[in-house]
């Protein structure tokens, strides 16, 4: 049986407001996430991976608007929620891991208090022995000793923080987590313990997930799928081997290539050159054209519709179209 969706993106713009101008951080952003399956929002930092994701937890800042686009939840549109109507999905429905553990906790909670918060608040009614079973429920989920449940944040290590701030996210049974760079900061041994939890989690529960890294190793560890940004938009999206295997734009590319591959030859990694555009005016055509070595007159002028190849595969680029068209 087909599994069903349980996000769909569809055009999705969200602007900018600054003294400067309007900064257009994602425009005609489209992906769709199954029941149970996992993708990854790569790109370089200021692509507009956490813009995506704030859009879709209905916690975009005050100078920041969702200019266009629809975001269907289960089927239901979300993006015009009132805020009453987005405090009922914020945790109960989809949760956040967000960046930073080291800054994402109050100093001055007890973990207790801030994983009980959001039950709470989703139960006014639980009790507090319920709530305290809850929270040890969580904690052994994650892999911490209960006893450290009412202990302050400073007394955890930064895996163990982490782990609460799964924890936290885990609180009211979400059926959508979102990842933002939940491995920031922590040594490699760590960085692989919380990548192992994350993967054992999402099968015991069932859960869909959306991760935000620059860092291809970790997509191709806890992701079924790949969606590349680069200056707001997504220029291909599909499953990981097709993408690491077979991967059709000339950004991806060079992303894959700045990453050392350990059972390769050993070499210097490529960078790519130049920088990302100024959002405030962002280039012609396809974005990337400044910076691309496959670049062509009409990259300059004509923005790149999605080109579809196998298995959901799909390109927002003009030579992989041409590619496409001359391989049919």
């Amino acid at each position: 049986m087909a599994k069903r969706n349980i996000l769909k993106v569809e055009d999705l713009s969200v602007f900018f407001k600054i003294n400067e101008g309007v900064v257009r951080a994602v425009e005609n952003v489209s992906f769709e996430l199954k029941n149970g399956e996992s993708i990854g929002l790569v790109g370089e930092s200021g692509c507009g991976k956490t813009t995506t994701a704030l859009a879709i937890m209905g916690m975009l800042p005050g100078n920041g608007y969702v200019d266009s686009g629809k975001i269907f939840f289960d089927g239901n549109n979300i993006i015009k929620n009132t805020e009453l109507e987005w405090q009922n999905y914020r945790w109960n429905k989809i949760a956040m891991i967000f960046q930073g553990a080291m800054n994402s906790l109050n100093p001055v909670m007890k973990i207790n208090d801030q994983i009980g918060e959001a039950i709470k608040l989703h139960n006014p009614s639980i009790t507090k022995e319920k709530l305290k079973r809850r929270v040890i429920e969580l904690f052994k989920l994650v892999g911490l000793d209960e006893k450290r449940i009412n202990y302050y944040p400073h007394e955890f290590s930064g895996g163990m923080k982490q782990r609460v701030m799964i924890a936290m996210a885990l609180a009211c049974n979400p059926n959508l987590i979102i990842g933002d760079e939940p491995t920031t900061a922590l040594d490699v041994m760590v960085q692989a313990q919380i990548i192992d939890l994350i993967n054992d989690l999402r099968k015991k529960l069932n859960m869909s997930m959306i991760i935000i890294t620059h860092d291809l190793s970790i997509i191709s560890e806890m992701c079924d799928k790949i969606a590349v940004m680069y200056a707001g938009n997504i220029v291909e999206v599909g499953y990981i081997e097709d993408i690491i295997e077979n991967h059709k734009h000339p950004y991806t590319e060079k992303l894959i290539k700045a990453f050392p591959n350990i059972y390769g030859d050993k070499k210097m990694v490529e960078s790519i050159p130049g920088t990302p555009p100024n959002l405030l005016d962002p280039p012609k055509g396809c974005r990337f054209h400044p910076r691309c070595h496959k670049s062509r007159d009409i990259c300059k002028s004509f923005i790149p519709e999605y080109t579809v190849f196998k298995n959901e595969h799909f390109v927002a680029c003009h030579v992989a179209k041409e590619g496409n068209m001359s391989e049919a």
